[in-house]
């Protein structure tokens, strides 16, 4: 059942009588609660075992406590059921009887007129919530389920400083890179972006292009973001390399300098280098197009070279709805836990997680806490908080709202 998420000390303390009384029910409101689609009574609504779906027997659920209004819309929310969850959870508010989780039924209210789209209602929720707990109201979230939130859009790659976990090459980039690039794939096993910092890099060779080339290849393929650090520096290394007119047994040194103009979004340099690629092999170059988004630029490290992995114990991040068996962010988080022994979640822009991956995610958290590490969800919704305090989570991992 409901639990008091919000740190109120006591489930039967009331507001002071000189608050504002924010009703839903009676006509001496003196501020109405908002509605944008008609309620039924509080009786009518009847929440069953159809309804709520998932395969609750299949996990521990708490359900002790007086209200249920918060795990019914929780539950109701996480199998997709919006609707009916938003009704639920205004009839308990209309009833005006949750005592200690009454603010976090207004928070889960805010969160479902935020994901509907509802400008409107939400505002009129913000005025309604100052005059109830005289506090300030949650701010809107702009949700994007394909860019992670610290890409910035635009026409050109832009640079990033983020510390994301990455490996750094050494100064002569040849077959010897093969072990720098088992530990690069790695890491993207447990973490959405990462580097590949080419600043200490002074001279490279064809199986080493031809490593490079299958790597940016492998990542222009797929989800995963891949910055190369030291781009701008890279560049001017390979164009050291190639010599107009100079046929090499392979163009992989021409094909990987044109990947990287265009990755720093240097469409006259790229003319001009496809124009020398053409007379040395005589086969018509690669014609240009726009750095693909998961593809980034970063200025040159001035870190001493370390040759090596350098984990940094970086945020994973969930995004959009995480349904199923959660995969395949799970498996990072597995994989993400054998090297760190506290792993960080963030799920700011998590918009709803299914009880199905909910009931994977005990599963998950549970291996990974016999195997010594723990795990911490922060910028939890309200939405999401609720489901996870239902399914137990909070008692084997950490979980942070972002209303605390």
């Amino acid at each position: 059942m409901a639990r008091d998420l919000m740190g109120n000390p006591s489930p039967t303390t009331v507001a002071p009588a000189t608050r504002p009384r924010i009703s839903i029910v009676g006509e001496t409101t003196v501020a109405p609660f908002p509605t944008t689609r008609p309620l039924e009574p509080a009786e009518s609504v009847e929440i069953n075992s159809e309804m709520l779906g998932g395969n609750i027997d299949a996990i521990e659920i708490n359900t002790s406590g007086g209200s249920s209004v918060i795990d019914e819309t929780a539950i109701l929310f996480s199998n997709g059921q919006a609707d009916a969850a938003e009704n639920v959870l205004r009839a308990g508010l209309r009833r005006d009887d949750l005592g200690s989780s009454t603010r976090m039924a207004w928070h889960m209210l805010f969160e479902l007129v935020n994901q509907r789209g509802d400008r409107d209602a939400f505002e009129k929720l913000t005025m309604n919530y100052a005059l109830r707990f005289e506090d300030s109201p949650p701010a809107w979230v702009e949700f994007d389920d394909t860019v992670a939130p610290r890409t910035v859009t635009g026409m050109a790659p832009q640079p990033t400083t983020k510390g994301w976990p990455g490996v750094r090459l050494p100064e002569s980039v040849d077959a010897g890179i093969v072990s720098h690039l088992e530990q690069l794939r790695g890491l993207t096993a447990a973490h959405a972006e990462v580097q590949l910092d080419l600043s200490d890099a002074k001279r490279i060779d064809i199986a080493g292009a031809s490593l490079l080339l299958r790597v940016v290849g492998a990542f222009r393929r797929s989800h995963r973001e891949l910055t190369l650090v030291g781009a701008a520096h890279f560049a001017g290394v390979l164009s050291q390399m190639v010599e107009s007119g100079r046929r090499d047994p392979s163009d992989a040194l021409w094909m990987l300098l044109l990947e990287v103009l265009r990755m720093l979004d240097r469409q006259d340099d790229f003319e001009e280098a496809a124009i020398q690629y053409c007379i040395t092999f005589e086969v018509s170059p690669p014609s240009w197009e726009p750095p693909p988004a998961n593809l980034k630029v970063a200025p040159a490290s001035s870190a001493p070279a370390a040759g090596a992995v350098a984990p940094v114990a970086t945020p994973m991040e969930l995004r959009g709805t995480v349904d199923g068996e959660g995969e395949p962010h799970f498996s990072r988080l597995v994989a993400a836990a054998k090297n760190q022994t506290e792993v960080v979640i963030d799920c700011a822009r998590l918009r709803r997680l299914t009880f199905s991956a909910g009931s994977a995610l005990v599963g998950t958290l549970r291996k990974i806490r016999q195997g010594g590490s723990a795990v911490e969800l922060r910028n939890v919704s309200a939405l999401v908080t609720a489901l996870l305090h239902l399914l137990g989570i909070a008692s084997i991992a950490s979980v942070r709202s972002r209303y605390l």
